[in-house]
């Protein structure tokens, strides 16, 4: 397996980054396949669909079904790549036993942290226990009260899934620094988040009329949306002839690019030290990105500086650092190119595609 042609199946979707890191390999001349329900109501397509347009009962069917017919040609890839622990049906032991399969009937597997903290026991107990921001689990225990990741079911199920793929990929410090705790083996570098820089329009950061600042609603509490919320507030009524800020969200993908273009600033999300797949967009469109770019996340990518305009959860900062912004806005420009320039150094789909490919292609077993 080592150099040449892969067959590679990536399966599960996290905001386009199976995508993006598919366009990354297929220009590098490999055949990769994804298989996913489209990320819910972002609406990503893949090449086989795991969901179902119907609801209720009738869903549930159409879904079975699906899974029914694609499920026995899941064989014979060079590499499988799941984007969760858990994607299909996690009743009567369905999931794990499709798990099953498609480790033995395939080269390599393996698995990439990438939120799913409901899902992900050492995730989750890393955000409980661990993590800066405990704010953070607080949240996402509020949408996810019974935290299956946690219970002695979803306990078991990691602890075979980990010990029976062959290797485990990171994409932040916030996935990553959990299995350095524990001492997995199988953890394998932290890879950047894939962004397709050939697809996304670059332009100047030119304010117009106003500075126009942007936060996407996904997740409000886990986002910290109510902190921006309260500080975008505060600066829209003490400059109201100089700031537009604006709140909107679940947005289809290509919807929510060609929003943002208007946008000067954009928001992130707050308890986090990294950037997310979204700002990683705005990034590459020439943004100014709020929130992310911590001391941990320069150290996970073995960079010294990044444009990130890190934050703390707290509507004073939040609001200092927005009103900083707008007082620098003739900077906007440079600020954009900056982030345009870290988006190709560091994300840039092809050559986070070559380090998956360097990852895969490493010398790993399985234990099943």
């Amino acid at each position: 397996m080592v150099g040449g042609f892969l067959k590679i199946l990536l399966l599960g979707e996290f905001s386009a980054l199976h995508k993006n890191l598919k366009e990354g390999l297929v220009a590098l001349g490999h055949d990769v396949t994804i298989a996913s329900d489209g990320d819910g109501w972002k609406g990503i397509k893949g090449d086989v669909f795991l969901g179902s347009s119907k609801s209720g009962v009738l869903g549930k069917i159409d879904k079975a079904i699906n899974l029914i017919k694609v499920i026995p040609v899941f064989k014979d890839y060079d590499v499988v790549q799941f984007m969760a622990p858990v994607l299909f049906p996690n009743v009567l032991g369905i999931n794990r036993f499709i798990v099953k399969n498609i480790i033995k009937k395939n080269k390599k597997v393996f698995l990439v942290a990438a939120g799913a903290t409901p899902q992900n026991s050492v995730i989750a107990d890393f955000c409980e226990k661990q993590f800066k921001y405990p704010q953070w689990y607080q949240e996402i225990k509020k949408v996810n009260p019974t935290m299956w990741s946690q219970t002695e079911k979803g306990r078991k199920y990691n602890r075979w899934m980990l010990d029976n793929i062959h290797g485990l990929i990171p994409i932040m410090y916030e996935y990553a620094q959990g299995y350095r705790d524990i001492g997995y083996k199988k953890l394998c570098p932290t890879i950047p988040i894939p962004m397709n820089i050939d697809k996304i329009h670059y332009q100047d950061n030119v304010v117009q009329n106003k500075l126009v600042i942007f936060h996407g609603l996904n997740n409000e509490g886990v986002k910290g949306t109510p902190l921006i919320r309260k500080a975008m507030a505060r600066l829209q009524e003490n400059y109201p002839d100089d700031v537009e800020c604006v709140i909107d969200g679940k947005m289809p993908l290509e919807t929510y690019l060609t929003f943002i273009r208007r946008v000067n600033v954009v928001i992130d999300q707050v308890y986090s030290v990294s950037v997310g797949v979204n700002g990683v967009y705005s990034l590459a469109m020439g943004k100014a990105v709020v929130g992310g770019g911590e001391a941990e996340f320069l150290k996970e990518y073995g960079v010294t500086s990044s444009p990130l305009i890190a934050i703390q959860p707290s509507v004073d900062d939040i609001y200092h650092k927005l009103e900083n912004l707008l007082k620098r806005q003739d900077e906007m420009i440079d600020i954009g190119r900056a982030s345009r320039h870290f988006a190709e150094a560091v994300h840039d789909y092809k050559k986070v595609a070559q380090q998956y490919l360097d990852v895969w292609q490493a010398d790993n077993k399985v234990l099943l």
